[in-house]
């Protein structure tokens, strides 16, 4: 509760300065004050981060380097003891929302510093040594291929890649992918998404691998990396570039980013190509109303 406390004080500090949402895709429009005080509150509003690597190979290309609050769930509750579908529903949902909203809320507090910072540089100010190394970090993190900080180009990529993902789609293929947490890879590898890496003994070879292939089904830590490994593949991969863009333009009119359309730029996730797209937006419409049900019980059991 604490942490988003401080994320509304600092969205309402952002209205301030601008009466466009902060989420949208350019970042902030420039206003007619300057922004030195809302950035020297942005620091404050955002915890500091510390950049830790995973000790493992990276999944699809590049690395993943997480810059996170560091909440950490070890293993997955056993999801097969369910008789009732609704229930197990429930559970399953109501087991990964506070860990998708941890994630979300690490993106969108890295989101408001980056509007912050972009809105600096717009009133052509030097950042200083703090805010140049933070963006370093999140530069690598999120892997921007272009570095120059008075280059639209840089702030579009930064702000189309640094964001949320809609708790809806990412529940969603959390469940289409373990089968509701019972998969084999979920179970023994917390891999909730079917991600793969390729280094020998990096996760779990399929049983009906091909031969001649080498990946394995990635092994992870905690069910809290895993999450964040898959948020942070769909926010840098390149075959997910019309995922983000969809996002984007959500952003630019002022909407929150819809799961259905968004899933629509998940083509490439599958061999299933289309199918797969049509199925998990089934899945996102059909249990829409459990995921709420179950973020209701979540916030009642909270404040019981």
């Amino acid at each position: 509760m604490r942490r988003m406390a401080v994320f509304v004080i600092g969205a309402v500090l952002l209205a301030v300065f601008a009466p466009d949402s902060i989420h949208a895709d350019q970042g902030l429009k420039a206003s007619g004050q300057m922004p030195g005080q809302g950035l020297r509150w942005a620091r404050s509003a955002v915890t500091p981060f510390q950049t830790n690597a995973l000790d493992r190979p990276p999944f699809q290309s590049g690395g993943f380097r997480q810059v996170g609050y560091g909440r950490r769930v070890d293993s997955l509750p056993d999801f097969s003891s369910y008789q009732d579908v609704e229930a197990k529903k429930l559970s399953f949902f109501g087991f990964l929302l506070p860990l998708v909203d941890e994630e979300n809320e690490r993106l969108l507090d890295l989101r408001t510093r980056l509007s912050y910072i972009h809105e600096y540089v717009r009133w052509d100010r030097e950042i200083d040594r703090e805010d140049r190394a933070w963006l370093h970090d999140v530069i690598e993190e999120f892997k921007i291929p272009e570095t120059d900080l008075h280059s639209e180009e840089f702030w579009e990529i930064a702000l189309r890649r640094v964001d949320a993902v809609p708790d809806h789609l990412v529940l969603a293929q959390a469940a289409n992918e373990s089968a509701w947490g019972t998969s084999r890879f979920a179970r023994e590898g917390n891999n909730l998404f079917g991600q793969w890496c390729f280094r020998e003994g990096c996760g779990l070879v399929p049983m009906d691998r091909p031969e001649d292939a080498t990946y394995e089904v990635a092994r992870f830590k905690s069910v809290s990396e895993s999450i964040g490994s898959y948020m942070h593949n769909l926010n840098t991969g390149r075959t997910y570039r019309e995922l983000r863009v969809i996002r984007a333009k959500a952003r630019q009119k002022g909407k929150d980013p819809d799961a259905n359309a968004m899933a629509a730029g998940l083509g490439s996730y599958s061999e299933r190509g289309e199918e797969y797209i049509t199925e998990l937006q089934s899945m996102i419409r059909f249990n829409a109303d459990v995921i709420e049900e179950a973020r209701t019980r979540l916030q009642e059991g909270s404040s019981s």
